[in-house]
């Protein structure tokens, strides 16, 4: 009895699975069919598999003249960038179409050699009659992605120290400007010092000026009071008296 009841549970789940594959591709998304959808991009994308790099490099040169063949070029240059990567082109794989808010999104991995690439055309769902966004990228596995995970979390731990270091120099910075800023200070009031400290000197050649100034008044006084010419003498000191 219970393997009976085993037996019909397990038929019941495989209909219901039937079910909802054949349901699928008969839904409506935005006016069209999953298998509408699924014909647009698996098209695209045996058409590019077919291009070579001078092919490619010709069409986006001929759709970049047009302003509607913006999105074309984009996913012809997304594709030449991964193409090489690739390798030879192998069969379509696994297709899905999903529908967010006012987009459809619809996905399509096509088997390379070397690595699968995975196509993307995004659909408004006001207009379905043609992709406002295509992009083709890639498909890495669980270690690679986990891989880049880790060495981007690596980079930004290292860009992180050395930003630490750079403002740690900039605060230690703070700290030796203001003593340089003290000892120029120092110096240059050291030098005021001097240069204000020379003119001690100017009284002394003030005085010397005076003395012969007297003695030429003197002697000029000898000479008048004696009739004597003033180079018959010399005065060779003065006294003071008072």
């Amino acid at each position: 009895m219970r393997k009976k009841l085993m037996i019909a549970i397990c038929t019941f789940i495989l209909a219901i699975g039937l079910v909802a594959c054949g349901s699928n591709k008969e839904e409506v998304y935005g006016g069209r069919t999953a298998d509408d959808y699924e014909a647009e991009i698996t098209s695209m994308m045996t058409q590019l598999a077919s291009l070579d790099e001078e092919t490619i490099d010709y069409n986006i040169s001929y759709m970049s003249s047009y302003e509607e063949g913006a999105v074309l070029v984009a996913l012809l240059e997304n594709y030449k960038d991964c193409y090489k990567e690739a390798g030879d082109f192998v069969g379509l794989g696994e297709f899905d179409v999903q529908k967010s808010g006012k987009t459809i999104t619809s996905t399509v991995v096509a088997d390379y050699s070397k690595r699968d690439l995975k196509m993307t055309f995004v659909y408004s769902t006001l207009d379905t009659s043609a992709p406002t966004a295509m992009n083709i990228e890639p498909v890495y596995t669980l270690g690679e992605t986990m891989q880049k995970a880790a060495l981007n979390t690596v980079m930004g731990i290292l860009i992180v120290f050395c930003m630490l270091i750079v403002m740690s120099g900039v605060i230690k910075c703070f700290e030796i400007i203001p003593k340089l800023q003290n000892k120029a200070k120092d110096k240059a009031e050291s030098t005021v010092s001097n240069v204000t400290a020379a003119p001690v000197a100017s009284p002394v050649a003030k005085n010397e000026t005076d003395d012969l100034q007297l003695v030429a008044v003197i002697a000029a006084a000898i000479a008048a009071s004696t009739g004597a010419s003033t180079d018959s003498f010399v005065v060779r000191s003065i006294k003071k008296r008072y």
